[in-house]
C-alpha cells in the first residue's frame, strides 16, 4: 500500500545529566480554552491547556520547585491534580476537586507551587474536575538533579507516548448522559498515542504518530495511559522492550514484548533499535476484563527506522482484549531496584491494618428518571458498601486545616466491610442479591495519626461483575506485597507477600476477581484522595480519602493555604418557585441563608469575597457593633460596598445581647434574597428568661418575586413609581401550598404532644408588615428584637420588616396537622400582594389530613397591628435590662413620610403629578454618598462634600400632618436631596418623636436605628400632642427595640443613649423607602477614653472606586491625608463567599473555633458561605 504521509516527530536530545547547576523555579502558565480538531472525519470541540492535545509537557530536575498559572478560560469548572506527585507540605497544590481546594471557576485562576523531592521518572497531571482529563493532560518529567543519572544506560533520545482515548461528542455530554440515565457512558469511537488516532482510522493517516529512529540506538519511552475507563496492551512490531521504571519508581529490569499498563500508570522503558531497516506499528488496544460493551478498536503510530524504504509498517500481534493471564503476569512480575534513587525498605510493623473491598453496587433512581442499570435502579460503585460523594461548600482539605468538618466529612470509613460474604462468587446467590448489592452515598474518611504504617488488604466483589480496578492514592507511593485471585485468605496470603523488592507505585490494578496488598506510611499531612482511576467508577463513587494528621514540628504540619485558593460556589443559583426558574444572588446555596449561631461574649469574625455581580454588603441587624462601626455594614454609611471579585472581613464583638437577630445584604434591594438568621445564645452558665423549650425552629418570612430583584428596583427607580408587588410570601424561602407548583417545598415543623417550642419569627420582606398565625393555637412572646419582653400570649404575631418576634408555642392540640399562615398587614391602601404563604405544623402520629387553617385578620387591620405593637413591655430586671434614662440632653421631632421630587432630565415619570416619588424626614430626602463612606469620612475629619450635621431637630414647616386633606398640596410635598446628619456627643440621651404624614398616602413606617437598642415610650394615633403625649410614656417597662412601626397616621416616641461612637444610619426598612430617602444619621463623637472611641479602620475595608484600587493613608484629623490609586484587574467571577470564625472566651462554649487565628485581610480560615448571583 502507499505510505500515508505521517507527522514527524524527532527524538528529543536527552539533556546531559549535569547541565543544572541548582534546584530552580520552573515556572509555566496554563490557559485551559475551547478549540476546534479534526478527528474521525469531523471538527469536535474539546477543552485543552493552551491548545494543545495533549497539553505542555513540563520538564523539571528532581529538587525544583514547579509554579503553575493556571486560567480558566473554559466553561467548566476546573482543578490540575499533578499525578503521582508526593506535595509534601503542600497539599492545597494536590487539584482533585472538592478533596483539596475547591474548583476553579470560569474566568477565574489559581498558582499550583510545589516542590518536586524524592522523586524522579515519568509522571503526568491532568484536569481533576468532571470527565475533562480525556483532553486535558500532558507529561511531567523528573530527571535527576545535577550530578546524578539515572539507574539504566544513558538512552540516546527518549519519547513521551500517551495514550488515550476519543469521542466524536463533547466529553461532558457523555458525563451528563451517564448520569442521567444511572447507566455506563457511551463507548469511546478511538484510542490515540500522542493525541493523534493512527491510520487504521477513518480520515486519520494524515494524523498518525511517527517516531523516527537510528538503527543500534537505544530510547526510552515514558508511556502513560491517560484513558478515561480503558486499561491498555501496548506492544511494538517485532521488538521487546524493557521495563526500568513505573510511576516514577525504579524498577529491576524486566524484558518484556508487552506493555499493560492501566489509567494513571506510567512505565519507562527502554527500546532498542535492533531489527532490520523498515517501519514498524507501535500499537495499542483495551485490555477488558468486565467482558460488557467496550471500544474494540486499535490505535497505532509508526517507528520508522533511519534510511529506511517506505514500506508498510510491520503490525504486532496483540494480546486478547480478555487476557487477564498476560495482564497479570506482567502485574505480578514487576519488582522494585533495591537501593536505587529513593528507594525504602519495606516498614515491617503494620500500626492499622484495612480490609477494603472494591466493585460496582446500585441505588435508586433518582426521582422522574428512567435508570438503566440492572433491575431499573442507577449504577453505583463503593468501598466496604460506601459509596464517596464530594462536598460541594468546603474542600475537605480546608474543612481538615480549620477544624469544620461538620456537613463536610465524617471520620468513620469502616476499616472492614460491613458484611462478609463470599466476595467473588458470581453465582446467582451474590450477583445482584438487593441485600448485599445497595449502597447509600456517604463522604466518610479515614483519619491517620503522623507517621502511621497502613496496609490495606484490596478485594474485588462480583455483585454486579468483576473487572480490575485501577485504585490511586494521591499523596504517596506505596509497595505491592502480593495479589491474587479469588478471596484474600488471611492465613495463606502473608506467605506471598514480598518484603524485599516489591514494586512502588501510586497506581495499581487490583485483580479481576481477585485481591491485592499495599502498605505505606503517612508521613505526609494533608487529605489524601484514593479512588479507583476509571472516571466512570470515581463519580459513581468508588472512592474514600486518608486524612493525616500533622507531625510533631513545623517540617511536618500543613502550612495554611494560600491567599488565592479557590473557594467553592456555582456561579449562579437557579431555584424554581411558583412554576419557574429564576436565578438569585443567595448565601452557599441557600435560600434564605446560612444560621449563624453564637454565644454572648464571643467575636464574631466574617470573611465576604464578593464574587457576585452587584455591589455587596452586609449589615448584622441590632448588633451593636460596640467600637466596630466599621463592621455594621449599610454601604456608604459605615463602609464602602466591596466590589465585584474583592472582599472585606467582618469582626465584632457580640456584647450585652442575647436572642434572635438577623443579617442580611445592605446594598441595593438584594437582602430579597441574601439574608439569614443570627441567633445569639447566652454565654455558659447563663440560661434564657423563659422555661427551656423542647426544640427550636427559624421562621424566616419574605418575599418572592418571578423576576430579578435588581430589575424590579432598577423599573422602580427608572419610572419614579412604586415597584412592582412580590408574586408570593414566604416561610423559610417557601411560598406554601396555597400558590401554583409549591406543595412539594411547603415548609413543614414536625411537633411533639405537650411539648413547647421555641419560635424565632423574622421578616425579611422587603415592602410588608405581616400578620402571622398558627391554626388553633396561641403563642407566649418572650422576647422581640433580641430584647426580654414580659411573656404576653397572642393568637396572632405582627412583625414589620426588620423586626423579630421570639415566641413560646406549646403543641396543646388534637393530633393533626395546622397551617401557620401569614399575609400583609397593608396600612396604605395602595397596591399590594393579597397572596398567603403558609407552613406547616404536623404533630408526631397525627393521621394525613388537610391541614387547619387559620383565620387571618383582614389586610387593613390596623385595630389588631396596634394592640399586639403596644401592648409589649420589657421583662425589667431580666438579663441585659436597665432603666429608661429620665435626663435628656436632646429632643428631636421629626415627621416622615412620602413625597415628590422633580423627574430627571429626558425621563417620563409615572409618580403622581407626572413627578417621581421620593420619602423623607423633616422633608430632608437622605441621599447616600459615593466618594468616601460616612464614617471614614467623619474618623478623618474629611466630610466636605460626604456630609452636613444640620439636619433640622423639627420639621421646616409645622402644619396638620396626619390631615388628608393636605394630600399632594405641592407647597407642602416637594423635597430635596441631601445628607444631612446630626452630631452627637458621646453619652447624650436622646428622644425622638416621630411623626407621620398624610402627603401622599397615609401608612405605618418601620424605623431601623444601627448600632443601639430604644425604649418605646409611647405610640398613637393623628398629631403627637406634646401635652398629652408625655402622659401616656411608660417609663418602668417600655417595649425595647431596633426596629419600631410607627403608626399609620400616628407617632411613636422613642428614647435612647447615644453611648457608642460612629456613624449610625436611622431608616424605614421598607427598601422602596429607604432608596427614595426616608433616612438620615447620627454621628456619635469618640468619649473620654480609649475605650470610649472608636478605632482606626481595618486594613482591608473597602474603597469606593469602581476602575481603580485606591490605597488610602489618612491621619485622624485630615492633615496629610492622600490617596494613591493604582491599576487593578477587575473580578472576572461573582460571588460572596463568607468564611465564619467564632471565638469565644468560655471554655465550654458548643461553639466550634477555628484551628488558627487569622487577621483581617488573609483567606478564610472557617466554614465557607457563598453568595452567589
Amino acid at each position: 500500500m502507499a505510505c500515508p504521509m505521517l507527522v514527524s516527530v524527532l527524538a528529543l536530545a536527552l539533556l546531559a545529566y549535569s547541565s543544572v547547576t541548582s534546584a530552580e523555579i520552573v515556572e509555566h502558565h496554563f490557559h485551559v480554552k475551547n478549540v476546534t480538531i479534526n478527528r474521525l472525519c469531523h471538527e469536535q470541540f474539546i477543552t485543552t491547556v493552551n491548545g494543545e492535545f495533549p497539553g505542555p509537557t513540563i520538564e523539571v530536575y528532581e529538587g525544583d520547585t514547579l509554579v503553575i498559572h493556571v486560567f480558566n478560560e473554559s466553561p467548566y469548572n476546573i482543578t490540575i491534580h499533578w499525578h503521582g506527585v508526593f506535595q509534601l507540605r503542600s497539599a492545597w497544590a494536590d487539584g482533585p476537586n472538592y478533596v483539596t481546594q475547591c474548583p476553579i471557576l470560569p474566568g477565574n485562576k489559581y498558582v499550583y507551587r510545589f516542590n518536586i523531592t524524592g522523586q524522579e521518572g515519568t509522571l503526568w497531571w491532568h484536569a481533576h474536575a468532571n470527565w475533562i482529563r480525556a483532553t486535558v493532560h500532558g507529561a511531567l518529567i523528573i530527571r535527576p538533579r545535577e550530578g546524578r543519572s539515572y539507574s539504566f544506560p544513558k538512552p540516546f533520545g527518549e519519547f513521551p507516548i500517551i495514550l488515550g482515548e476519543w469521542w466524536n461528542s463533547s466529553i461532558m455530554e457523555i458525563e451528563s448522559q451517564a448520569l442521567a440515565d444511572g447507566h455506563g457512558p457511551n463507548i469511546s469511537n478511538a484510542y490515540t498515542i500522542n493525541g493523534l488516532l493512527g491510520d487504521l482510522y477513518n480520515c486519520s493517516s494524515d494524523g498518525t504518530y511517527m517516531m523516527n529512529v537510528v538503527p543500534g540506538e537505544t530510547y526510552l519511552l515514558r508511556i502513560i495511559n491517560v484513558a478515561l475507563n480503558n486499561q491498555l496492551f501496548f506492544k511494538i512490531a517485532n521488538h521487546t522492550m524493557t521495563v526500568v521504571a513505573v510511576d516514577a519508581t525504579y524498577t529491576d529490569p524486566m524484558l518484556t514484548d508487552v506493555v499493560v499498563i492501566a489509567p494513571g500508570q506510567s512505565v519507562d522503558v527502554l527500546l532498542t533499535a535492533d531489527q532490520p531497516l523498515a517501519s514498524y506499528y507501535m500499537a495499542a488496544h483495551a485490555y477488558d476484563s468486565l467482558g460488557a460493551a467496550y471500544d474494540e478498536t486499535i490505535t497505532t503510530g509508526i517507528i520508522m527506522y533511519e534510511n529506511a524504504t517506505i514500506s508498510t509498517p510491520l503490525m504486532p500481534t496483540l494480546p486478547e482484549s480478555n487476557d487477564t493471564s498476560l495482564a497479570f503476569y506482567f502485574y505480578s512480575n514487576l519488582t522494585s531496584l533495591v537501593n536505587g534513587p529513593h528507594w525504602a525498605p519495606v516498614p515491617l510493623e503494620v500500626d492499622k491494618h484495612m480490609f477494603v473491598t472494591v466493585g460496582l453496587s446500585l441505588t435508586p433512581c433518582e426521582a422522574n428518571n428512567t435508570c438503566g442499570a440492572p433491575l431499573g435502579l442507577a449504577f453505583a460503585a463503593c468501598m466496604n458498601n460506601e459509596s464517596f460523594e464530594l462536598p460541594t461548600k468546603l474542600s475537605m482539605l480546608e474543612a481538615s486545616f480549620y477544624n469544620l468538618t461538620t456537613g463536610i466529612y465524617t471520620t468513620d470509613f469502616p476499616s472492614d466491610p460491613p458484611v462478609v460474604f463470599d466476595f467473588t462468587n458470581t453465582s446467582t446467590s451474590n450477583v445482584l442479591n438487593t441485600s448485599l448489592i445497595m449502597t447509600s452515598r456517604s463522604t466518610k474518611v479515614t483519619k491517620l495519626k503522623f507517621n502511621t504504617t497502613v496496609q490495606i488488604v484490596f478485594q474485588n466483589t462480583a455483585l454486579v461483575s468483576k473487572e480490575n480496578h485501577p485504585i490511586h492514592l494521591h499523596g504517596y507511593n506505596f509497595y505491592v506485597l502480593a495479589q491474587g485471585f479469588g478471596n484474600y485468605d488471611p492465613l495463606i496470603a502473608p506467605t506471598m507477600f514480598n518484603l524485599v523488592n516489591p514494586q512502588k507505585r501510586n497506581t495499581f490494578g487490583v485483580p479481576v476477581g481477585g485481591w491485592a496488598v499495599i502498605r505505606f506510611t503517612a508521613n505526609n499531612p494533608g487529605v489524601w484522595l484514593m479512588h479507583c482511576h476509571f472516571d466512570t467508577h470515581i463519580t459513581w463513587g468508588l472512592a474514600t480519602a486518608f486524612v493525616v494528621e500533622d507531625g510533631p514540628t513545623p517540617e511536618t504540619s500543613l502550612p495554611p493555604p494560600p491567599p488565592d485558593l479557590p473557594l467553592c460556589l456555582v456561579q449562579n443559583l437557579t431555584i424554581s418557585r411558583l412554576c419557574q426558574q429564576e436565578v438569585i444572588t443567595a448565601v452557599n446555596g441557600e435560600f434564605p441563608g446560612p444560621t449563624i449561631e453564637v454565644h454572648e461574649g464571643d467575636t464574631l469574625v466574617v470573611h465576604v469575597f464578593n464574587e457576585s455581580p452587584y455591589n455587596l454588603t452586609i449589615h448584622w441587624h441590632g448588633v451593636f457593633q460596640l467600637r466596630s462601626g466599621w463592621a455594621d455594614g449599610p454601604e456608604y454609611v459605615t463602609q464602602c460596598p466591596i466590589l465585584p471579585g474583592n472582599k472585606y472581613t467582618y469582626r465584632f464583638d457580640i456584647t450585652d445581647q442575647e436572642g434572635t437577630l438577623w443579617w442580611h445584604a445592605h446594598s441595593q434591594w438584594l437582602r430579597a434574597t441574601v439574608h439569614g438568621a443570627l441567633i445569639i445564645r447566652p454565654r455558659n452558665g447563663h440560661s434564657y428568661s423563659f422555661p427551656k423549650p423542647l426544640e427550636e425552629f427559624q421562621i424566616i418570612l419574605g418575599e418572592w418575586w418571578n423576576s430579578s430583584i435588581i430589575e424590579i428596583e432598577n423599573q422602580a427607580l427608572s419610572t419614579g413609581s412604586g415597584p412592582n408587588i412580590s408574586n408570593a410570601y414566604t416561610v423559610n424561602g417557601q411560598p406554601g401550598d396555597l400558590y401554583d407548583c409549591s406543595s412539594d417545598g411547603t415548609y413543614r415543623l414536625k411537633v411533639i404532644q405537650g411539648e413547647t417550642y421555641l419560635l424565632r419569627i423574622i421578616n425579611a420582606a422587603l415592602n410588608s408588615e405581616l400578620f402571622f398565625m398558627i391554626a388553633n393555637h396561641t403563642m407566649t412572646i418572650v422576647a422581640v428584637d433580641a430584647s426580654y419582653t414580659n411573656p404576653m400570649v397572642s393568637d396572632i404575631v405582627v412583625i414589620a420588616p426588620g423586626q423579630t418576634v421570639d415566641v413560646l408555642l406549646t403543641a396543646d392540640q388534637p393530633l393533626a396537622s395546622y397551617y401557620m399562615a401569614a399575609h400583609p398587614y397593608d396600612s396604605l391602601g395602595f397596591k399590594y400582594d393579597n397572596t398567603t404563604t403558609t407552613g406547616i405544623i404536623i404533630y408526631e402520629n397525627a393521621t394525613s389530613s388537610t391541614p387547619f387553617m387559620p383565620i387571618l385578620p383582614a389586610f387593613n387591620d390596623t385595630p389588631t397591628a396596634f394592640k399586639f405593637y403596644s401592648n409589649l413591655t420589657s421583662l425589667v430586671n431580666g438579663p441585659f435590662w436597665d432603666p429608661v434614662p429620665l435626663k435628656i440632653d436632646k429632643h428631636m421631632f421629626v415627621t416622615e413620610g412620602l413625597g415628590l421630587v422633580p423627574c430627571g432630565a429626558n425621563n417620563t415619570c409615572s409618580g403622581f403629578l407626572g413627578l417621581q416619588l421620593a420619602a423623607s424626614m423633616n422633608n430632608e430626602s437622605f441621599e447616600l454618598p459615593t466618594k468616601l463612606s460616612m464614617l471614614e469620612a467623619y474618623f478623618y475629619n474629611l466630610t466636605s462634600g460626604i456630609y452636613t450635621t444640620d439636619f433640622p431637630d423639627y420639621p421646616p414647616l409645622v402644619f396638620n400632618y396626619t390631615d388628608t386633606s393636605n394630600s399632594l398640596n405641592t407647597s407642602l410635598v416637594m423635597t430635596s436631596r441631601s445628607t444631612k446628619v446630626t452630631k452627637l456627643k458621646f453619652n447624650s440621651t436622646v428622644q425622638i418623636v416621630f411623626q407621620n404624614t398624610a402627603l401622599v398616602g397615609v401608612e405605618n413606617h418601620p424605623i431601623h436605628l444601627h448600632g443601639h437598642n430604644f425604649y418605646v415610650l409611647a405610640q398613637g394615633f393623628g398629631n403627637y400632642d406634646d401635652t398629652m403625649g408625655p402622659e401616656m410614656f411608660n417609663l418602668i417597662n417600655p417595649q425595647k427595640r431596633n426596629t419600631l412601626g410607627v403608626p399609620v397616621g400616628g407617632w411613636a416616641v422613642i428614647r435612647f443613649t447615644a453611648n457608642n461612637p460612629g456613624v449610625w444610619s436611622m431608616h424605614c426598612h421598607l427598601d422602596t423607602h429607604l432608596t427614595w430617602g426616608l433616612a438620615t444619621a447620627f454621628v456619635v463623637e469618640d468619649g473620654p477614653t480609649p475605650s470610649t472611641s472608636l478605632p482606626p479602620p481595618p486594613p482591608d475595608l473597602p474603597i469606593c472606586s469602581f476602575s481603580a484600587k485606591q490605597i488610602r493613608s489618612f491621619n485622624k484629623g485630615g492633615d496629610n491625608a492622600k490617596s494613591i490609586f493604582v491599576t487593578q484587574r477587575p473580578g472576572q467571577r461573582l460571588r460572596v463567599v463568607f468564611g465564619v470564625e467564632i471565638y469565644s472566651p468560655l471554655a465550654n462554649s458548643t461553639v466550634p473555633r477555628p484551628k488558627t487565628v487569622y487577621g483581617a485581610a488573609e483567606e478564610p480560615p472557617a466554614e465557607v458561605y457563598l453568595v452567589k448571583g
